[in-house]
């Protein structure tokens, strides 16, 4: 029942994340050995890291290195706790909603239908590789610290009042290691997390699409009959996935939305501030504020694909040729088309839409406040 080999690459390294991470919580049997492994992994490198973490807001430090440095970092932590939560507790509904988008009803009934969703499945997968080919960098760039001849730490500097250094090498190294590993597990969990939100409003998308192929099929009463009822059904399948996405990712989300807007900022201003050709270090603000504002676009143009998507099935529907049908077949579509008229619209704790003017206000904040941030270093 719990075979990830049937989906495309991106849910099949999402799954692989939360195996790797622990929090695959299919209700199968777990090996002694893995559940060790899961609670080790539970309390190194999250309990403990998280709580290192957390601990550094309260250490006397530079107020740039307090803001950029810790505050920031610390927000996204936030959020990925939440999808994490969200996977690990809702994971028999979330697993629930993969086989419906792999069930027979969600499946092309032809040739050119399995073309329209072949085709969008390629454009995902290739704006999934790019998403987490910069995740990774951002997270490989953790790296270039060691570089510099100055021993810090890539993110927090204050580790429990271990003393590292060039008198103390081997805390040094230790402790350096033990928050990349940490950086790149919780890079994996967050974007486990977004995939899966993606993938589930894009499979929204394609049937929403071939819905409306279908309905402009529609030729006569006898096709009528056959295929209006079933069609409308499906409809109401879609609509009631899409409320149970909502309802399971609402509350994370809104966090991520609330915080994006000072994440992208607060690496833009460190990468103009503290540009330096000759410090490899900086390329990691590059790609974090890069995998930041994929991570709050990719959300919003798929929510904003599946919003245009159920215009289009008015349209759709209103092109048939309804005008051919007997009188109570043109009611009924009729009435279907006042039920359509209400758009498809995925939102974030009912405040924030999942759509592209959401994204652009989110920057255009950002960009605010850094002009903002930038007018007052150079007044100081």
């Amino acid at each position: 029942m719990y075979d990830t080999g049937r989906f495309i690459f991106p849910m099949r390294f999402t799954m692989w994340s939360w195996k790797l991470c622990g929090f695959f919580n299919a209700p199968v049997p777990k090996s002694v050995p893995y559940r060790v492994y899961c609670y080790l992994f539970y309390f190194f490198i999250m309990a403990l890291y998280l709580f290192a973490l957390m601990l550094n807001v309260f250490v006397p430090q530079p107020f740039e290195q307090r803001v950029f440095f810790i505050m920031y970092i610390s927000l996204t932590e936030t959020a990925m706790i939440l999808k994490t939560r969200t996977v690990y507790r809702y994971f028999d509904t979330i697993w629930a909603l993969y086989e419906t988008t792999l069930g027979p009803s969600f499946q092309p009934r032809d040739e050119s239908e399995r073309q329209v969703q072949n085709r969008t499945l390629i454009v995902f997968n290739r704006w999934y590789y790019l998403y987490i080919f910069v995740s990774h960098m951002a997270a490989f760039g953790t790296g270039s610290h060691l570089l510099s001849s100055e021993y810090r730490m890539p993110f927090f500097p204050w580790f429990f009042g271990v003393r590292y250094g060039d008198d103390a090498l081997v805390a040094y190294y230790t402790i350096f290691a033990y928050q990349c590993f940490g950086m790149y597990f919780h890079m994996l969990l967050n974007t486990a997390g977004d995939t899966q939100l993606c993938y589930m409003l894009q499979m929204i998308g394609i049937q929403l699409d071939l819905l409306a192929k279908r309905f402009r099929s529609l030729s006569d009463s006898e096709e009528f009959e056959r295929s209006f009822v079933p069609l409308v059904q499906h409809y109401n399948k879609i609509h009631r996935m899409l409320c149970r996405v909502e309802n399971l990712f609402s509350l994370a989300y809104f966090v991520q939305f609330s915080v994006s807007g000072l994440v992208i900022c607060a690496s833009a201003y460190q990468v103009a501030s503290m540009l330096n050709l000759n410090d490899f270090s900086k390329l990691m603000n590059v790609f974090y504020m890069m995998s930041m504002t994929m991570q709050i676009g990719l959300p919003c143009y798929y929510g904003n694909e599946v919003t245009l998507k159920s215009y289009a099935l008015t349209n759709a529907i209103y092109s048939s040729n309804w005008y051919n049908m007997k009188q109570r077949h043109r009611k009924s579509v009729q009435m279907f088309l006042v039920r359509t008229n209400k758009p498809f619209a995925a939102t974030a704790f009912r405040y924030f839409n999942f759509n592209l003017p959401a994204f652009t206000t989110i920057l255009n904040m950002a960009y605010s406040v850094y002009c903002v941030l930038q007018r007052k270093a150079k007044n100081v």
